[in-house]
Order: C-alpha cells, then structure tokens, then sequence
C-alpha cells in the first residue's frame, strides 16, 4: 500500500515539473516553418502558371463563319468527352475514296481553326482527317495539363474506332511540335497503324536547358513529355520530320528521337526549314514522303522502308 502511494506522488510531481506549453509559445516555434511551406505553396503556384503559360498557349475559337463552305472542307463537328468528363471539340473530315484515317494532333498554339491551310493540304491525300481541339483550347473546356493533353488524345482515338467506325489498323498518328509528345504518348497506350513526330523534342528538360541554360531543370520542368523514353516502346511504323533550321525546338531533338526510337522507323531532314514552314520548305518532296509513308502503314507492303 505504501508502495502505490510513493509511486503516485512520484508521477504528481512530474507533471507539476512540466506544465503544459501556452499557445503562444507554441505559435513561435510553429508559425516559422507554417511560413515556410506557404512559402513554398507560393512558389510552386508561381511555377505551375510560369510553366503553364511556356507549355500551353491556347487560343479559342475565333469568331466568325466557319463553315464548311468558308473553308472549302467538309468538315463535321463532333463534340466527345475525355474519361475525366471534359467536354472536347473536333472537326471530322471524311474522305470518299479514303485508305485510312489521319489523327492530327497540333500544336501549343492556336487551335485547329488555325490550321485551316494544313488541313486543307492534308485533305489531298485519301485519308479521313480527325483534327480536334486539347482541353482549353478553341471550343474545348477544361484546362491543358500534360495529363489532360493525354487524356483528350485517348479519347479522340476511341471516337474514331467508336462513334465514327473506323478500323485502328488503318489510324495514323500525327502530331506537331507539342502535338507530336501528345501523338506519341496516344500511339503507346492505343493500337494504330503508323506515327508520324515532325518538329517535336526528346522532352521538356532537354528542351529546358536549351531555353533557359542558368536556371535550374528541376524548376522549370514541372511538366515532363517524356518523349524519348516513350519511342523505344512503339513498335509501329514511325516518321521523324525536323527542319535543319528549327530555332524553337533544335534538329537534334527530332535526329534524337529518331535514333532512340524501335524500328521500324526513318527520318526525314528538311534542308533550310524551321519550326513551322517544314511544309512550305519540303514543297513536293514533303508530301511524296509522307503520302509514301501513309501508304505503306495501310497497305503494309506499299513500298520499302527507309531510314
């Protein structure tokens, strides 16, 4: 009995010795690292928008008639949904005599009423075009996002073989610039014919230290586009397109690509062009490549493959 007693006077005094601490005293040890990490919160807002506005410069669709007559393509207008339930927009192009379907996917700027001319030149060959609008941009919603950019691609794919019933064996993948990191990722996670990568980078850190050499990469490069360790794992048909001249995204990013790549795979080096007159520049050899290209994904025994 004596014995309990001494062991709780024992405990009594010890918690007379260390009374609780008062809030103010527990504020000025913890209001210095609360205003770190809000610190930090603020910082990494001011790089998510920094990087938002260097990666995606979206535009919404202009004002006016944009009408099939107007653009001289008949085109549709399809409305779809990515799986995270944004609502997207895109024009779909029928062909009569089509041997297969293009997926274009543009890039950072604009919309795919900006790429009115494109399409048109595209329009020439036999092919059904899909060209849609990323999350943000022209009459799309949502915000862009890497992931989202992901997303819409998907969903785009699934449009096609869905709603539109077009075989993915006769789909082709085409991106630009942003829009070929977007083709590419679309060509590993759905089946398609063929790939065609013109004017498009290893990822956004190469392209980073190509930009902005002084600052550190792992700022900068909240987005990834991860380009270059996705090509080693697509085992169709694959097209790399890179102007000599490219200021925006350097020629050895798209000479990049072409050599981490699987085969089967070629390259095709536009002498003197730059990031957006491949077209122009290329003229006839530019489209007896590619239409060479389209056809031998559709009809795989069209011609030989090229490096």
């Amino acid at each position: 009995m004596v014995q309990q007693e001494y062991s709780c006077s024992i405990l009594l005094s010890i918690d007379e010795m260390e009374p609780p601490r008062r809030p103010r005293r527990v504020l000025r040890y913890a209001l210095p690292p609360l205003a770190l990490v809000g610190g930090l919160g603020a910082l990494e807002l001011l790089r998510q928008r920094y990087q938002a506005r260097r990666v995606f410069r979206p535009e919404r669709f202009p004002q006016g008639e944009w009408t099939p007559e107007k653009l001289g393509l008949p085109i549709e207008d399809l409305w779809f949904e990515a799986e995270d339930g944004v609502r997207l927009h895109g024009w779909w192009i029928s062909h009569p005599e089509a041997e297969g379907t293009l997926l274009y996917c543009h890039g950072q700027t604009g919309s795919i009423a900006h790429r009115v001319d494109l399409l048109k030149k595209l329009a020439g060959y036999r092919a059904n075009i899909f060209a849609f609008d990323y999350r943000g941009y022209g009459r799309s919603r949502g915000a862009p996002s890497e992931k989202g950019l992901f997303r819409d691609v998907r969903a785009a794919h699934d449009v096609i073989t869905g709603e539109l019933g077009q075989s993915s064996e006769r789909i082709v993948l085409i991106g630009q610039s942003l829009g070929g990191a977007v083709a590419i990722d679309g060509a590993l996670n759905r089946p398609v014919a063929g790939l065609v990568v013109q004017s498009s980078f290893l990822d956004i850190k190469s392209m980073a230290r190509s930009s902005h050499p002084r600052l550190p990469v792992h700022w900068i490069a909240r987005n990834q586009f991860k380009s270059a360790d996705k090509v080693p794992h697509l085992a169709m048909p694959k097209l790399f397109i890179h102007g000599t001249a490219d200021r925006v995204v350097p020629f050895h990013h798209g000479r990049g690509l072409f050599e981490k790549a699987a085969w089967p795979k070629q390259f095709y080096a536009v002498p003197g062009a730059g990031h957006t007159d491949v077209l122009d520049r290329g003229g006839v050899t530019y489209f007896w490549r590619l239409s060479r290209f389209l056809l031998s994904c559709v009809k795989p025994h069209a011609g030989p493959e090229e490096a």
